[in-house]
């Protein structure tokens, strides 16, 4: 049974993080214009918008939260990796 710890650690950070993730996108605004989203896979002349100062420092910022996310994932399979060995 201390075999499954690990791989229940991993399920419920990983869990944890998808949420966070989520409502962090809710918060954001990240799913408040459905109109642009629904046609942004047709073409590319709708991305074609003007990179400014403001919009270069989110993306740093989100560049940045990803890394710290996938940092974090990394660090829980490293983690249920290690428990599945050592209890094996």
């Amino acid at each position: 049974m201390i075999y499954y710890a690990g791989w229940l650690f991993l399920v419920l950070i990983s869990l944890w993080v998808s949420l966070v993730g989520f409502i962090w996108g809710l918060i954001s605004g990240q799913f408040s214009d459905q109109e642009r989203a629904r046609y942004l896979p047709l073409g590319r002349d709708l991305l074609a918008e003007p990179i400014v100062a403001a919009t270069r420092r989110k993306q740093k910022a989100h560049t940045v939260a990803l890394l710290i996310v996938i940092l974090i994932a990394l660090c829980a399979f490293a983690a249920a990796l290690a428990l599945s060995i050592h209890y094996r």
